[in-house]
């Protein structure tokens, strides 16, 4: 009997959180897309870099000849959308960067942008290729001549950031030989990600930087130009998942030399939160966020407390290159001294995301960022574009 009264007891508290989260979800208001899907076959990975006069900036990917009789013709723009408040009807969308190339046994395009804007110049970081030798960039964007600058290298301990150099760095420090995925017989790496926050505390910008290799935790580097890194800490997160590779993580100040600490275990089980000290290094109360959390979880800052954002989401048809996703965007209030998390809401995103992303605009509206299409997300099939929806987040308990 007690069994039973146990199993109703959670069917109903489940119950409750879907009622709960459909009415939120109801309140929630789609906006339209920020990319230009008129001419872009696919559209994703989008970046909120901030905001300058009012207006907001996004980076994203775009590419234009992919189809499903040539899956590999994946040639890539970086591209960058603009638009004041929520005016996206006459956003500006333009064409600041090309790879091209397609997918070939020793190249892939890049993905997943970053950047950060301080006073009027926008820093971007992505890598042009991702061969293995391909080296990580820095490209100033002056926002009020509308320009980019000139790119620069950037290093980590004194060697240019590529996927050969950090699988290298990581191996020095932990004498964990981690080999490159092959691919079509040639050895590549997917990639090594910066596409995270990069905030600043003190004299010095963070970053978590991963690596798409098996058995890679995270590396905790900072540097005082964006372009020179240092290696902090190399995480040690077998305490929370043996074994496993983790991919794209974050750090976001708390208190003090207090940070949050977030990466996702790449084979789809769950996001590590903890808290990582930056005087010391150390990363301290590590947990295991479960339910198959993946894709890119991040922090933010909304009414005085910091949240986490996160991603439960898992393909329902894979065919190799194209995917039809189903998503559930959580949000995780974070206490005070940045030991737990208190589970806030959930958005129930339509069927056919890619990566969503989400920025607090002035006066603390929250949206999100997502790539989707209005029948489904197949980048070989149909148009996708970067979507923009505002958020309601509850208010603590009093």
């Amino acid at each position: 009997m007690l069994t039973r009264i146990r199993l109703f007891c959670i069917v109903l508290a489940l119950t409750a959180t879907a009622a709960i989260a459909k009415a939120q979800d109801a309140d929630d208001k789609l906006i339209g897309p920020v990319s230009d899907p008129s001419v872009e076959l696919m559209a994703h990975c989008a970046r909120y870099i901030g905001e300058y006069h009012g207006w907001h900036y996004v980076l994203y990917n775009a590419g234009y000849n992919t189809t499903k009789e040539h899956p590999k013709n994946l040639d890539i723009d970086l591209k960058l959308s603009r638009w004041k408040g929520e005016d996206i009807e006459h956003r500006e969308v333009s064409r600041i960067w090309y790879t091209g190339k397609g997918i070939t046994d020793d190249f892939r395009p890049p993905y997943d942008p970053s950047g950060i804007i301080v006073g009027s110049t926008m820093h971007i970081l992505f890598c042009p290729g991702v061969d293995g030798h391909a080296a990580y960039v820095h490209v100033p964007y002056d926002l009020k001549k509308q320009a980019l600058g000139k790119e620069e290298v950037m290093t980590l301990d004194g060697k240019e950031i590529t996927v050969a150099n950090v699988l290298e760095n990581y191996k020095q420090r932990t004498g964990v030989d981690i080999p490159w995925f092959s691919d079509g017989g040639a050895k590549t790496a997917f990639g090594i990600g910066m596409n995270v926050e990069i905030p600043r505390h003190g004299k010095y910008y963070y970053c978590v930087l991963s690596a798409l290799a098996g058995g890679f935790t995270a590396m905790i580097v900072r540097s005082e130009d964006l372009v020179h890194w240092e290696t902090v800490t190399v995480a040690d997160l077998s305490s929370v998942k043996s074994g496993a590779t983790f991919w794209e993580g974050a750090v976001h100040p708390l208190h003090g030399d207090i940070f949050a600490f977030t990466t996702r275990v790449q084979s789809q089980d769950g996001v590590v939160y903890g808290t990582w000290n930056a005087a010391t290094g150390e990363l301290s109360n590590l947990q295991l966020v479960e339910g198959g959390i993946t894709a890119r979880p991040e922090f933010f800052e909304y009414k005085g407390s910091t949240y986490l954002f996160c991603n439960t989401y898992g393909p329902s048809n894979v065919d190799g290159y194209g995917s039809v996703y189903r998503a559930t965007a959580s949000f995780f209030r974070i206490s005070p001294d940045g030991a737990s998390l208190e589970y806030v809401r959930s958005k129930f995103v339509p069927e056919g995301i890619h990566y969503p992303t989400f920025f607090v605009a002035p006066r603390c509206r929250i949206y999100i960022i997502y790539s989707t299409d209005s029948r489904r997300l197949d980048h070989l099939e149909a148009r996708s574009n970067i979507a923009l929806e505002k958020l309601v987040i509850p208010d603590p308990a009093p």
